[in-house]
């Protein structure tokens, strides 16, 4: 009988003080796991040293966040502390962890693996730091996981080619890295993915065709890589893209569009410094929110579809070093928001001569190095915003236009070597007492040019003012 009352009695007991016991012990591996992380760091006047200490709650130390319930630590934030050291394997101690960020400190070593393993784990973020080694290969078959931000860092090795399973993932930012491998077939599971950036990395092989299927996606930066291969046509057809930067890599074939009528709510195209060929596709016009449209220093042929205007919201668009033909649309000086036109080597002939053209916003117009013939058009003094006018090196014929004074905001004016001349009936180079009006110009050159008539006095002022 006193058996069975002293056994009742122990149960009694662990039922009693077994909540207890074990919430005493999760505290403590949470409190060691967070002195262990302290021990490999050093921070700007010991900050953590004399923050995290025993004499407190871990719950209020700086940086930590805990579960409201369970006082278990949920976030360990410390960004932007000028922080030293490795990240402590001891952080995969923190079972209830589901938020790291340590962006922009001065970390090296390397990400622990363990981190990959926390069930709860939600966003890791360590861009700006001098981490190195491999990427946990868990982060990628995390079923809960929404941001991997790594990017800024020293980090190598393959990416993990396996099956990705990652269907909550929002945002992968690897960026600038030295990263290497292929992006794998996969990727078009993380469906729900909306920032996907490998720029600056050393990535290879094509691009596959499933990432047409990251329905979400609104920010593909895949610059400065070594991508062979052609740019998937579907690509072109997800609305929620916004930002596609594919340059500096050694894409092929034609250019961005199938023949057919596509869904694009693109604002920023850019695949210049590849291989692409072929001509401007006619259904350029499709993409109507394009700002950018970045082309240049690849094999494309043809003239630039006369109808390019219709790209009414086109605020830069480059297309240098391309062996294209033909004259500049005049469609091309009605853009309303027209910054930047920097054309290379091109053997465009003319350009359009329309004088009620208006560029109230143009700021950049750089076509030196061409075979450009003709005057200088007379609606360039409408560009009241022109800060650069480069059109050098070519066979411009006429006179310099007197109304360059309207030019408030001109800082570089580039003219030389051309044929231009003045009027025969002026002694003076009457263009120099527009320019005084110039304010903020820096910077003339117009040499090798016939020019034939002596200085004004105005010159002075200009001379004070540059």
């Amino acid at each position: 009988m006193e058996n069975h009352i002293f056994l009742l009695m122990l149960l009694f007991l662990v039922q009693h003080y077994s909540v207890p016991i074990s919430a005493s012990s999760s505290n403590e591996t949470n409190q060691q796991a967070l002195l262990a992380f302290k021990d490999l760091v050093i921070s700007p006047s010991h900050f953590l040293a004399n923050n995290w200490t025993k004499n407190t709650s871990f719950c209020s130390w700086f940086g930590v966040t805990c579960s409201s319930k369970r006082q278990r630590v949920v976030a360990l934030a410390l960004p932007d502390m000028q922080l030293q050291g490795t990240i402590s394997s001891s952080l995969a101690n923190l079972s209830f962890l589901s938020m790291l960020n340590l962006e922009n400190n001065s970390f090296h070593g390397g990400i622990p693996f363990g981190l990959g393993h926390l069930p709860r784990f939600r966003v890791i973020d360590v861009r700006n730091n001098q981490l190195q080694g491999s990427i946990p290969t868990s982060l990628f078959q995390h079923r809960r996981v929404q941001v991997i931000s790594l990017a800024f860092n020293k980090l190598g090795g393959e990416i993990w080619k396996g099956p990705w399973f990652v269907p909550e993932l929002r945002v992968l930012n690897l960026r600038n890295n030295s990263l290497t491998g292929i992006i794998p077939p996969s990727v078009g599971n993380a469906t729900k993915l909306m920032n996907f950036s490998f720029g600056g990395n050393r990535i290879s092989g094509n691009l596959p065709k499933e990432i047409g299927n990251l329905s979400q996606i609104a920010t593909l930066s895949l610059y400065d890589n070594q991508l062979i291969g052609s740019i998937p046509v579907p690509l072109f057809n997800i609305s929620s893209l916004l930002l596609a930067t594919l340059a500096f890599n050694s894409l092929s074939g034609s250019l961005l569009l199938d023949e057919g009528n596509i869904v694009s709510n693109l604002e920023f195209l850019s695949v210049s410094n590849n291989q692409i060929s072929g001509c401007i596709p006619s259904n350029i016009c499709q993409p109507r929110e394009l700002q950018v449209l970045s082309i240049s220093v690849n094999d494309i042929t043809g003239e630039i579809p006369r109808n390019i205007g219709c790209l009414s919201k086109l605020e830069d668009f480059l297309i240098g070093d391309n062996p294209t033909k033909g004259t500049i649309p005049a469609s091309l000086a009605i853009f309303p928001l027209c910054n930047m036109f920097p054309v290379k080597e091109i053997t465009w002939r003319s350009l359009p001569t329309t004088t009620g053209l208006h560029l109230p916003n143009l700021e950049q117009l750089i076509l030196g190095g061409n075979q450009l013939e003709g005057e200088i058009p007379l609606f360039i003094a409408n560009a009241s915003k022109l800060e650069i006018l480069e059109i050098a090196s070519n066979y411009f014929t006429g006179t310099i236009p007197n109304k360059s004074g309207n030019l408030r905001e001109l800082q570089y004016l580039f003219l030389h070597h051309n044929q231009l001349t003045n009027e025969p009936r002026d002694h003076e180079l009457q263009f120099f007492n527009s320019l005084v009006d110039c304010r903020m110009l820096g910077y003339l050159e117009v040499g090798h040019n016939p020019l034939n008539g002596i200085l004004p006095n105005s010159i002075g002022n200009l001379l004070s003012k540059t």
